[in-house]
């Protein structure tokens, strides 16, 4: 069993997150955590990657791609969503999948189900990553990947 952390480590929110004080957070207007997560030291999470609305030059269906919702022109994007009781190891890096498209380089949503396990050192750049899965220490999730419910032991190297 691991030590217990020191008091004052972690930050704990109003809905039960807790983010430890050394972990690396960026654009965290753009981050939308479910509840009951855990996000340990050192781990990075980039929230500043975002498809702004500004960027977006091609006409869009009734859903947006960016996930922002689109009711208003100038409403930001959201760049990560984590789901409730997921757990972020030390080390790990979350950052939006992105793809350049006829010239222009857009970042897309990413969208982190219940109950995930992220090992540490393990990168994730996937567009979805469904309930119930683990990312095993040292994974690397490549751009645009789709993880369906479910998926255990995905190990790297």
């Amino acid at each position: 069993m691991p030590p217990k952390a020191p008091k004052g480590e972690y930050i704990e929110t109003d809905t039960g997150n807790k983010i430890s004080r050394r972990s690396l957070i960026h654009g965290t207007q753009h981050i939308i955590l479910g509840g009951k997560t855990v996000i340990q030291a050192d781990a990075v999470i980039r929230g500043d990657l975002y498809r702004s609305s500004s960027s977006s030059t091609s006409t869009s269906t009734s859903s947006d791609p960016a996930g922002g919702g689109g009711s208003a022109p100038n409403s930001p994007s959201v760049a990560i969503t984590i789901g409730r009781y997921s757990y972020i190891s030390r080390q790990a890096i979350l950052r939006p999948p992105s793809r350049l498209h006829r010239g222009v380089y857009s970042f897309y949503p990413l969208k982190i189900g219940d109950h995930v396990f992220v090992g540490e050192r393990a990168v994730v750049e996937a567009a979805t990553v469904g309930n119930h899965v683990h990312i095993g220490k040292d994974a690397v999730v490549g751009s645009m990947a789709i993880l369906k419910d479910f998926v255990y032991r995905l190990v790297g190297r």
